[in-house]
């Protein structure tokens, strides 16, 4: 490893791809020195605790997660937008992703549950701006609070993720994600009304 940034991001690499292929249950410090090809020494340099290290993969697991999400709302057509976001679901789901959001959310360390509980609040907010931009390309705005139609997809997506991990059958659950969004849609008034 070249540099200090590079040292500590290979670990949080590291982190990640254990709580990835693992889904349930947190990696130990040697686990993740083992998969980081260093010593865990250089692990406990760069994190003084597992709790830190889990709070940093958690913020860095949260930022990519919000990119993502962004982007997916920038499709071309409403459709699209919704169709990628149902993508991501699925990717998260094939990648490891969501199980290594509902091992983190079942972590009790106070770090790592302030760290969930900040990056869960980002992403109802991504939701949210995400959903008030492809409303307001069909001219519509909600006639509820914005947030609330983010913590409302918030929970959609989580719980399809959680649905989707005990075999729920993915077909069903995306007729159930439209329906989703045509509540999302009822939820609305013409822009112009106002």
């Amino acid at each position: 490893m070249t540099s200090r940034q590079d040292a500590r991001g290979a670990i949080l690499s590291a982190a990640e791809r254990l709580l990835r292929k693992r889904g349930v249950g947190i990696p130990t410090l040697e686990a993740v020195a083992r998969e980081a090809s260093c010593a865990k020494g250089l692990v406990n340099y760069h994190f003084s605790s597992k709790r830190d290290l889990l709070a940093a993969v958690v913020e860095r697991m949260g930022d990519e997660r919000a990119l993502r999400w962004s982007e997916a709302f920038t499709a071309p057509s409403a459709e699209a937008a919704i169709r990628a976001t149902w993508d991501l679901i699925l990717a998260e789901r094939r990648d490891g992703r969501s199980a290594a959001w509902a091992a983190l959310r079942a972590e009790v360390a106070k770090e790592t549950v302030q760290a969930v509980n900040s990056q869960t609040v980002r992403f109802a907010t991504t939701l949210s701006d995400g959903a008030l931009k492809l409303l307001k390309a069909l001219g519509l705005e909600p006639a509820v609070a914005a947030a609330e139609l983010g913590w409302y997809l918030a929970a959609v997506v989580q719980g399809t993720e959680v649905l989707l991990s005990v075999g729920a059958a993915a077909t069903e659950l995306e007729g159930a994600y439209a329906a989703a969004w045509l509540g999302i849609l009822s939820l609305t008034r013409s822009a112009q009304s106002r």
